[in-house]
C-alpha cells in the first residue's frame, strides 16, 4: 500500500527525496570537510613511524615551542624499552619560486636513514652531502607549481637560503601546510641561523618501543601520535565546530521528514480511519508509512552520494587544493545515519497514527 501511494503521488514524494538528497549531500560534504581539515591539521603528523614523541615538558605539546637539546635528546634515546629514536625539527616557512611566488610550507629537519625518514615516490632520497637539498610533498609541488630538479628560495632571519628539489614525497601536511624536508643541520640553520651545538638540536623526538607513552620529567614528555595531533593548534575548536555542523545536519534531516509525514498523515486521517475500520491495525499502517519512509530516504542518499564523490574529485583536481577528503566509512555511516534519523523523524507520526479512532474518522469525512 504504502509504495502504491508513493506511484499515485510521484511529484510530493519526488520533492521530499530531492530535499533529502540536498540534506545528505550538505552532511557528507561536512563530513569530507572535517576529514579534509584534519588531513591538513597534521596527516604528516599521523604517518610518523614512531610509537611515541617526545616535547620538550615546558612547551605544553606544542611543536612550535618544543625545543629539545642534544643532551635530552641523549637521555631520551637511552630510555628502557627504546627501540629507535630519531629527533624531528619543525619551523613554519614561506617558500619563494624563481617567479617570486610564494607558498607556505612546514619545514622538517630529520637524518637520513633515521626512522624520521620519509619514503620518496620520485626523484631520490637525501644524503648527508645534500645540505641544500629537500624533498618536496606532491601537496607542496602541485600548489607551488614547480617540480623535481627546481630551486626554491626559503628566507629567514633576514637570510635567503637557497634549496634543490631533489626529490617527491607524499607525507600531507603539517599545521594546515604542506611538508618539505631537509637535513636536520638545514633546518637548524635556517630557524636558528646557526648549527652550533650549543642551540636546540630538534622540535621533538620520534620514538619506537613499548611502554613509552607517559613517561615525563622536568626536561620532556612523551606522548601518543593521538595525543599529539589533538594537540596541534586549532585541531580541536576547528573539530568541534565541524562536529556541531553535523549534528545540525542530521537534526534537520530528521526534522524535515518527520514533518512532511506527520503533515501527510494528517491529511490522511480518513482514509486511516476507513482502514482501521476494516481490520487495519495501528502496527500495519505504520509499517506502511516506514516503507515509504525508507523509500524516500534510500533515494535521496542514492542521489547525494554520487554527487558529493564527484564534488570532492572535482575540488580535489583544482590548482588551489580544497580541504574536502572522503573515505568508504564517510559514505557508509553518513548514509546509514541519514537513513536512520528519517526513520526516527518518521516517530512523530505514530502517535497521530495511533490516535486515530475510525468512528470519529469516518463521521469527519460526511
Amino acid at each position: 500500500m504504502g509504495l502504491k501511494e508513493i506511484q499515485r503521488r510521484k511529484f510530493q514524494f519526488a520533492l521530499i527525496a530531492l530535499v533529502v538528497a540536498l540534506i545528505s549531500y550538505l552532511v557528507l560534504m561536512i563530513n569530507g570537510l572535517g576529514i579534509g581539515l584534519n588531513e591538513q591539521a597534521g596527516s604528516a603528523l599521523r604517518r610518523l613511524d614512531a610509537d611515541a614523541l617526545a616535547y620538550a615538558k615546558s612547551s605544553d605539546l606544542s611543536v612550535i615551542r618544543s625545543e629539545l637539546s642534544a643532551e635530552t635528546i641523549d637521555e631520551i634515546s637511552r630510555l628502557d624499552g627504546v627501540s629507535g629514536w630519531a629527533p624531528l625539527g619543525y619551523v613554519g616557512v614561506n617558500t619563494r619560486d624563481s617567479k617570486g611566488d610564494i607558498t607556505t610550507a612546514a619545514l622538517l629537519g630529520y637524518e637520513p636513514g633515521s626512522i624520521a625518514e620519509p619514503q620518496v615516490t620520485g626523484g631520490r632520497a637525501l644524503t648527508g652531502e645534500d645540505q641544500r637539498g629537500l624533498l618536496a610533498d606532491a601537496a607542496f609541488l602541485k600548489a607551488s607549481g614547480l617540480s623535481v630538479g627546481d630551486r626554491v628560495t626559503v628566507p629567514s632571519r633576514l637570510t635567503d637560503f637557497e634549496f634543490t628539489v631533489v626529490g617527491e614525497i607524499d607525507e600531507g601536511y603539517f599545521f594546515f601546510q604542506p611538508v618539505l624536508y631537509v637535513l636536520l643541520d638545514s633546518w637548524r640553520e635556517v630557524k636558528y641561523g646557526s648549527a652550533d651545538p650549543s642551540l636546540p638540536v630538534a622540535s621533538i623526538a620520534l620514538l619506537k618501543g613499548r611502554d613509552l607513552v607517559g613517561r615525563a620529567t622536568e626536561a620532556y614528555e612523551l606522548v601518543s601520535k593521538n595525543t599529539a595531533f589533538a594537540n596541534i593548534e586549532g585541531v580541536q575548536g576547528q573539530q568541534a565546530t565541524v562536529n556541531a555542523l553535523r549534528v545540525f545536519g542530521f537534526l534537520i534531516g530528521a526534522l524535515v521528514v518527520g514533518i512532511f509525514f506527520y503533515v501527510l498523515t494528517m491529511q490522511k486521517v480518513a482514509q486511516i480511519g476507513l482502514l482501521k475500520a476494516l481490520g487495519a491495525s495501528s502496527a500495519y499502517i505504520f509499517r506502511q508509512l516506514l516503507t515509504q519512509v525508507l523509500a524516500v530516504t534510500v533515494l535521496g542518499v542514492a542521489v547525494s552520494v554520487p554527487l558529493a564523490y564527484a564534488t570532492g574529485t572535482v575540488l580535489g583536481r583544482l590548482p588551489k587544493t580544497v580541504p574536502i577528503a572522503f573515505t568508504g566509512d564517510t559514505f557508509v555511516v553518513t548514509s546509514v545515519l541519514i537513513v536512520v534519523t528519517g526513520v526516527i523523524g518518521a516517530l512523530f507520526s505514530v502517535r497521530q497514527l495511533a490516535r486515530v479512532d475510525p468512528i470519529i474518522a469516518l463521521g469527519q469525512q460526511q
